[in-house]
């Protein structure tokens, strides 16, 4: 396991623990105090011989297309465990057709591992969707 993908994980279990209810010692204990994170939209991906994508872990938005840059590479892009962030689905996704289709609708935070074979060498980065907006 990469230092790269240990810190996502860490970063990912950050944020969902901020998202939940946390305890306010005023009158009103039922209600949740709530917390807006901000995040960009990424749409593109650039290709990299040595670790595969330039930006390893990046959240994708609804109703968006994520574009990987080949930069004079061969690559191959595949998800992994049948789970697709794209409503036309994920196969095909390669320096012939780098443009998915666009990212469908999630209600929850869903992190998607796929893997990237650039050059002949296999790259395991992720993308992150949903989340409800």
């Amino acid at each position: 396991m990469n230092f790269s993908r240990v810190m996502f994980g860490g970063a990912s279990l950050s944020m969902m623990l901020l998202f939940l209810p946390m305890k306010s010692s005023s009158a009103d204990d039922n209600k949740p105090t709530l917390v807006e994170l901000r995040l960009p939209c990424t749409t593109s991906l650039d290709v990299d011989p040595n670790q595969g994508v330039v930006q390893i872990d990046v959240y994708i938005c609804e109703n968006t297309k994520v574009t990987w840059k080949a930069n004079g590479h061969t690559f191959n892009v595949f998800f992994k465990k049948n789970q697709c962030p794209f409503q036309g689905g994920c196969r095909g996704i390669s320096d012939q057709h780098p443009t998915s289709t666009p990212v469908k609708h999630m209600t929850s935070l869903t992190v998607f591992d796929y893997g990237i074979v650039v050059d002949d060498q296999v790259f395991d980065p992720h993308v992150v969707g949903g989340g409800g907006n």
